[in-house]
């Protein structure tokens, strides 16, 4: 079988997801939908991005665009699982990135990175809990923010 990118271009790929979930393909979530695929592949560190960024970024493609809509779509998308939402400080970020994942949150430039945390275990079961979801913040120095705030070692 030929590979997707070969014969299905990506916008129709993006249409049949956004079917098979219920909302309609309109150039507006297509817009909004590729603010999200164009910062992942510039820097996945900003693809954490707040409805003010898709905003700003998505009129850019589509001039015309409300910012009611961007807000009712990306809720629309998160609610079909299309995006992932990331709360905390600060203004709410959606994450195209919906495998399970957990984050970190530098406490300086506020950049939102993606972690694995491949050997956390969940012992709530072990207590009576039902663990059905989780999700990890951890905040901290990125390496960048951390190495400016370091002072040099005295000689």
């Amino acid at each position: 079988m030929p590979s997707r990118s070969t014969t299905v271009p990506a916008d129709l790929g993006f249409a049949q997801l956004l079917r098979a979930n219920g909302l309609r393909a309109t150039a507006q979530r297509r817009a909004i939908y590729s603010v999200f695929a164009d910062a992942a592949e510039a820097d996945s560190a900003n693809a954490h991005l707040s409805a003010e960024e898709v905003f700003q970024q998505a009129r850019v493609q589509l001039p015309e665009l409300s910012r009611a809509t961007v807000y009712n779509a990306l809720g629309e998308l998160a609610e079909a699982g299309l995006l992932g939402l990331v709360e905390g400080p600060g203004p709410r970020r959606y994450d195209a990135n919906v495998m399970p994942h957990h984050h970190f949150r530098c406490r300086v430039c506020h950049q939102l990175h993606d972690v694995e945390l491949d050997h956390v275990e969940v012992t709530l079961h072990e207590r009576g809990f039902m663990v059905q979801s989780s999700h990890v913040l951890l905040e901290g120095l990125c390496p960048t923010c951390a190495s400016a705030a370091d002072p040099a070692p005295a000689g």
